[in-house]
């Protein structure tokens, strides 16, 4: 008896098609990388957040482990075909973002896939990207109130942009997108 890995041809295609869409916002977000850190760096987080929409939409609508590494993995050749100059940070993306979400699915043994256990998820990935690319621009520099109003926008921001993409991933999912052929 053979047994059917999670990673089906039809996933595959599925975490294709979400990477196709979010690939481009990633783009996107990169073009808008220079001017808000330049202009408004307190606000980077927000405009960071953006690149969870892959993994999240895919582990929405699929709920199958290594969705969200795939996803975020294909996104990011997408985004690197229009932007190529954020190569490490889609890289990065890839790392950090996917393996965070992969890993926040897999505390709840790929089995919890709650709003609030998605938007805490992104929350703490929100953390950890203040906490380490808020380095990157120069937090350091900020003065403490000002580090931690924009640690806390790290933070919302990746709720916030957990939240959309569980909404978007919901909708598809309901819409009929992941529906999967029973072969019993």
């Amino acid at each position: 008896m053979t047994t059917r890995s999670p990673l089906s041809t039809r996933v595959l295609l599925i975490c294709a098609a979400i990477a196709v869409g979010t690939g481009i916002l990633s783009a996107v977000a990169g073009y808008l990388t220079i001017p808000v850190v330049a202009g408004a760096p307190i606000f980077y987080g927000f405009v960071l957040s953006m690149h969870l929409l892959p993994g999240i939409v895919a582990q929405e609508m699929l709920r199958t482990p290594w969705v969200a590494l795939i996803t975020h993995l294909l996104a990011a050749l997408v985004a690197l075909a229009m932007s190529p100059q954020w190569f490490l940070s889609y890289v990065a993306a890839i790392a950090v973002m996917g393996g965070v979400q992969e890993g926040w699915a897999a505390t709840g043994r790929y089995r919890k896939w709650s709003t609030g256990w998605m938007v805490l998820g992104g929350a703490v990935l929100g953390l950890i990207l203040g906490l380490t690319a808020g380095l990157g621009i120069g937090i350091k520099n900020f003065g403490l109130p000002l580090a931690i109003a924009s640690i806390g926008i790290y933070v919302l921001g990746a709720a916030a942009w957990t939240y959309v993409s569980v909404l978007i991933g919901r909708s598809m999912r309901k819409a009929g997108l992941a529906r999967t052929a029973d072969p019993s």
